[in-house]
């Protein structure tokens, strides 16, 4: 009847106020989640970055003489290079097994290596590609040679010296040697006896 439609028209405004009263109180947002890389994508990151300092390392050998690079097994079946004694100072001598003053100045050279012990590494190459290594192990175990690291170079290598530093290298009784800085940096090629005095005040000031 009136009556009713009368309340009902006077509860209608009432209910509208609270329902936009209601709408004025929200409920907080839920902060979206934040996500994490999945594994796949750190391996992916990790991946990068290695590949990227294999080819620094890679672009860093092709700057290098051959000689640097090349493959080198001593006397106890180790393969080396020279590049691998980066942070280093080496010193390098060529000689043979039937060169006496090769014979004479590898006994003083010993003798510095023994003084500059692990500040250095003093390396003997054979020039005669065609020799063993036991062979050489022998020859160096004879004259007590026990400072020094002893290998035969393959023809490779011989060539990769002498283009680098003259036929000299290849010249065993002119007992050539050179040092290399801690960089890599060869110092000049030097010939004829030298004192070990001479030889560890070389390898220091390379190091400097």
């Amino acid at each position: 009847d009136w009556r009713d439609a009368d309340r009902i028209s006077k509860l209608l405004p009432l209910a509208l106020v609270a329902a936009a009263c209601g709408d004025d109180d929200p409920s907080p947002a839920t902060a979206a989640p934040v996500s994490e890389p999945s594994p796949q994508e750190s391996m992916s990151e990790e991946s990068m970055v290695e590949e990227s300092m294999v080819e620094e390392d890679a672009a860093a050998m092709a700057d290098l003489p051959a000689y640097q690079t090349l493959a080198i097994t001593d006397v106890d079946g180790t393969t080396f290079t020279l590049h691998d004694f980066a942070g280093t100072p080496v010193f390098v001598e060529a000689f043979a097994t039937w060169c006496p003053s090769c014979r004479e100045q590898l006994g003083v050279t010993n003798e510095a290596a023994a003084t500059l012990g692990d500040s250095a590494q003093v390396i003997a190459l054979s020039v005669e590609t065609d020799l063993s290594s036991a062979d050489v192990a022998e020859y160096a175990d004879e004259n007590g040679f026990d400072h020094i690291r002893f290998a035969v170079v393959t023809p490779e290598m011989l060539a990769a010296l002498v283009e680098s530093f003259g036929n000299s290298i290849a010249n065993p009784p002119s007992t050539p040697k050179f040092v290399l800085d801690a960089m890599g940096h060869a110092g000049e090629l030097t010939t004829g006896p030298e004192s070990a005095d001479a030889i560890v005040d070389a390898v220091e000031s390379m190091s400097a």
